[in-house]
């Protein structure tokens, strides 16, 4: 089985990475690999170990973000990449960088394309994602889902996405959120404002290192109630409707009985 090639795609891959010397090197050179890959960077949120070193040398384009945390981390990067898609992902050895053609083949379609690592058939031995874990981001996911009236959610924590640089743009004032639970803001923002969402399944393997987020079970469950809360209070904020950054004859292919 071959590979596919989308030679019109330009994609930059990016890493928030705090203290991730364990693989930061192995996730940028699998990432660079990929023909569509124009670039990967990586933003060292105050690392103590040889992260940012590591990265250069395997080719990166380094970035610091001083102000400690995952979301300031994670919009530093989503703002740092200069193609047309933008693609975030840890760099912690639990995801595959050939599933980016997964999201690659919904790219025409949709302004953001979600990971989910909740699938049982994508969840390798070992990976951080007991039952526990697997039904609460199933749960708060459709918490957000039913909320904001969103499209079909299973994964309220994920970490790769691939997301429009033109919505991305649109969106940068709308995340504020600076520690653990940006991706569902994040999420939010992207329902809220009109853009075109899908999910689909990634790989989810062992980490190298232990989570910084979701570590053990007591964190874990903070953390989701953190999530709850803001799902539950963002219901009343205001956000603009955005045009979407999906062509009008991509939807005319999709068909009058396309999705809405």
């Amino acid at each position: 089985m071959t590979t596919p090639v989308y030679p019109a795609a330009k994609v930059s891959v990016v890493m928030p990475a705090y203290n991730e010397e364990a693989f930061i090197r192995q996730a940028v050179e699998d990432f660079r690999r990929l023909p569509e890959v124009a670039e990967v960077v990586v933003v060292d949120n105050n690392s103590r170990d040889r992260t940012a070193e590591l990265a250069r040398s395997a080719g990166a384009r380094v970035v610091t973000e001083a102000r400690q945390g995952y979301g300031h981390a994670s919009r530093t990067a989503l703002l740092a990449g200069v193609a047309d898609l933008v693609v975030i992902v840890e760099p912690d050895g639990t995801f595959r960088a050939a599933d980016l053609y997964k999201m690659l083949a919904y790219a025409d379609e949709f302004d953001a394309v979600l990971g989910t690592r909740t699938s049982k058939a994508c969840i390798w031995e070992g990976a951080n994602m007991g039952w526990p874990l697997r039904l609460g981001n199933v749960a708060v996911a459709k918490l957000l889902e039913y909320v904001h009236n969103g499209p079909c959610l299973t994964d309220v924590g994920c970490t790769f996405k691939m997301i429009r640089r033109f919505a991305l743009q649109q969106l940068a004032p709308y995340m504020t959120v600076g520690a653990s639970h940006f991706s569902p803001e994040l999420m939010i923002a992207l329902v809220r404002t009109s853009m075109r969402v899908i999910e689909v399944p990634v790989h989810y393997r062992r980490r190298l290192g232990e989570s910084k987020i979701t570590g053990n079970l007591g964190r874990a469950i903070r953390l989701g109630l953190r999530m709850i809360a803001m799902i539950l209070l963002y219901r009343f904020r205001r956000f603009p409707r955005f045009p979407t950054t999906v062509s009008e004859a991509t939807l005319m292919d999709i068909g009058e009985h396309g999705p809405v």
